[in-house]
């Protein structure tokens, strides 16, 4: 999570003799992660880093705006060895002034090392408030402070393996499952009948809508194509950066999938046409989950 010209800021960067300057060889880069999916239970985070109690940064990001995305790094001012380390961030839904939740994690820097420190905003901690002092993870409230004996050295392809609100360690192999809907998920049966809508900037669509595990909840990027067989007509595939939202049960979804069954045809030509459909969605691992299904056009 680095400032990019795209970020909103508000980014305090305050030197001091105990935060860096010679002989300040320990670095912390704290791994922050989410069970809450981004956009739609977590729409902002605030972050502020301390050396010595000395504020390093203070940042906001936002979804859509200022590229809020996790999991991310946040690399925290070199520091003398044995200097503590302090990270605070708060989770805001928007339109609310009061945080999601909260989460404060502490260490001290090690000389010679670049250490992880992996820190958590869990949906099981909103509402949870601590005594002072203490911080919540995992729905209970602990001591923020980790002895750096105990944290691993930073090594960037955790984010590889790291969980998030859609791709757990429990969510297996990725898979998706076509169904239909504009605003929510419906099954969709093997040659279903499907109504189309005329567009507001012309064309007709049908809504697809898909179930997923095993893929991140940001950043997937969404190709949809079809066929249809009768016509010998392949229409022009879409792509689209997208996200998910939690559905309960480890499941994850996406729905209001516009596509246009018409480009390149008089829509009258496609009523009552079969379609193969074929949806792709990847995600920024380069996990890879596809779905083929057969629906018809309504006459």
């Amino acid at each position: 999570m680095r400032p990019t010209p795209h970020v909103l800021l508000a980014l305090l960067a305050l030197g001091s003799p105990g935060c860096g300057g010679e002989g300040a060889d320990a670095l912390v880069v704290v791994g922050l992660t989410t069970d809450m999916a981004i956009g739609f239970e977590i729409d902002a985070i605030e972050t502020t880093t301390k050396v010595d109690g000395v504020i390093t940064r203070a940042e906001r990001l936002s979804y859509g705006s200022s590229g809020l995305s996790l999991p991310a790094e946040i690399e925290i001012a070199p520091a003398q060895d044995g200097a503590e380390v302090e990270l605070s961030v708060a989770a805001f839904r928007d339109g609310e002034a009061a945080p999601v939740v909260k989460r404060t994690v502490a260490t001290r820097a090690a000389g010679g090392r670049r250490l992880l420190l992996p820190v958590s905003l869990d949906a099981a901690c909103s509402g949870v408030a601590c005594a002072a002092g203490a911080t919540c993870a995992a729905g209970m409230c602990v001591d923020p402070f980790v002895d750096p004996s105990g944290l691993d050295d930073h090594d960037p392809t955790w984010i590889a393996s790291a969980s998030d609100a859609c791709k757990t360690r429990s969510s297996g192999d990725p898979e998706i499952v076509m169904g239909q809907g504009e605003s929510a998920f419906a099954p969709l049966e093997e040659g279903e009948v499907l109504p189309i809508e005329a567009g507001l900037q012309g064309g007709h669509h049908v809504w697809l809508a898909l179930r997923v595990a095993g893929l991140r909840q940001m950043g997937l990027r969404l190709t949809v194509g079809g066929h249809f067989p009768e016509l010998a007509f392949e229409l022009v595939p879409f792509t689209a950066l997208v996200a998910l939202r939690r559905a309960g049960e480890g499941r994850c979804e996406i729905y209001g999938i516009r596509f246009r069954v018409d480009r390149g045809l008089p829509v009258e030509s496609v009523r009552g046409q079969a379609l193969d459909v074929e949806i792709t969605l990847e995600d920024p691992n380069g996990d890879v989950a596809t779905a083929a299904q057969r629906i018809v056009i309504a006459p």
